[in-house]
């Protein structure tokens, strides 16, 4: 019986050492000729023949890893996670982009106030300047000038703001020629969506656009008009600021210079009415910090009406809570200016920071305003 068990433990040795010399050889000669192989196909040579299982897996890499498998299942998990993370964080949000076309000098407050956005070339006196500013998710580029004229410039935008002077009738009959061009774009499939931005008439009498409002047949989806017309709803027509004065040609530096530096060292500035309640004083006063003091009264014509609007006139600058001084009359101005005297140096310095942190969020607001009403409009229209 020994010498069996003793042949049997040999022959296990013998059977051990064999399979060590085996393994030992495709450890390190095997891993050879596949470096090999590689290397041929890393310098142009065929791919070999499409094999199956885990041959096919060890011609990604030079060494084989047991658990490759696994990863790969798990980095695939990853990235279909990643993915829905993605399209999670994105929805509802577009790369929504509108042109404004500015053919009236309110544009200017619309694009360099409240957009603070820049424009190329900075010469106001350039026949063409453009820029561009995202806000939100909605690219915004912009373009104004003498040269802007209809069919002078390609349309490769679907949506846009057009802004016009409708104050007087040569201004309207302008503005008509402009509506006229997009409403052929519009008919053409070249354009798919438009808002008007107007400066109205500072009696309201805007009638001349009512044709073209898409409540009326026409392809303005939304007009944004200046001065408090009754047409205001907040639905399709909205209430837009006046603004800041566009600077004359006739003006020069120095008396720019001269009116800033009064404003700068006003504590007050009066704003009398004049054909309309609102004017350029109001906002260039908040732009310095001087508080506007307001005659709150309407004026003649067709605008707000006093019994149906409680805050009429300046109906959008009282719904922000302007802080400004408003007055009836102007019987109640001594009084007023005898309580200014009463107010500390370090109170007027306070109420000039307050007024300007204002007006940065009137504008912020404006801004935001303006695009949510172009997104939740226009947006709304391509679904249906």
């Amino acid at each position: 019986m020994r010498p069996t068990r003793k042949r049997l433990c040999l022959l296990l040795i013998a059977l051990y050492c064999l399979f060590s010399l085996y393994a030992a050889y495709h450890v390190f000669f095997g891993r050879r000729g596949r470096a090999m192989s590689l290397k041929g196909l890393r310098k142009g040579a065929a791919p070999a023949p499409e094999g199956r299982g885990r041959e096919q897996s060890t011609l990604g890499s030079e060494e084989w890893n047991p658990w490759e498998g696994d990863e790969k299942n798990e980095l695939q998990h990853r990235f279909k996670t990643s993915l829905q993370i993605l399209k999670k964080s994105t929805e509802g949000k577009t790369d929504f982009r509108v042109q404004i076309w500015s053919k009236a000098a309110i544009g200017l407050y619309l694009w360099e106030h409240i957009f603070e956005g820049l424009l190329d070339p900075t010469a106001v006196t350039a026949q063409w300047r453009e820029g561009s500013s995202i806000v939100g998710s909605t690219h915004y580029s912009f373009i104004t000038g003498p040269a802007v004229v209809p069919g002078y410039f390609s349309v490769d935008v679907s949506n846009v703001v057009l802004i016009l002077n409708g104050r007087e009738k040569g201004k309207v009959f302008y503005a008509t020629q402009w509506l006229l061009y997009v409403q052929n774009l519009v008919l053409t499939q070249k354009l798919q969506h438009v808002a008007v931005v107007l400066l109205g008439n500072e009696h309201c009498n805007n009638e001349w656009i009512n044709q073209f409002l898409k409540r009326n047949g026409g392809f303005v989806e939304l007009l944004f008009i200046i001065y408090d017309s009754p047409w205001i709803n907040d639905m399709d027509v909205f209430q837009w600021p006046l603004g800041v004065a566009t600077w004359q040609p006739q003006e020069t530096n120095e008396s720019l210079k001269n009116y800033q530096e009064a404003l700068l060292q006003s504590d007050l500035t009066l704003c009398p009415v004049g054909v309309n309640t609102e004017c350029y004083r109001i906002y260039e006063a908040c732009s310095y910090g001087s508080v506007p003091v307001v005659e709150d009264v309407m004026t003649a014509g067709s605008c707000g009406n006093a019994s149906v609007y409680h805050s009429a006139p300046l109906q959008l600058l009282k719904s922000m809570d302007a802080p400004f001084i408003f007055i009836k009359n102007w019987k109640e101005l001594p009084a007023l200016l005898e309580k200014e005297k009463t107010i500390i140096l370090q109170e007027k310095i306070h109420r000039r920071k307050m007024l300007l942190n204002w007006y940065q969020h009137f504008k912020t607001e404006l801004k935001m305003r303006f695009t949510n009403i172009l997104e939740s409009s226009f947006l709304m229209n391509n679904k249906g």
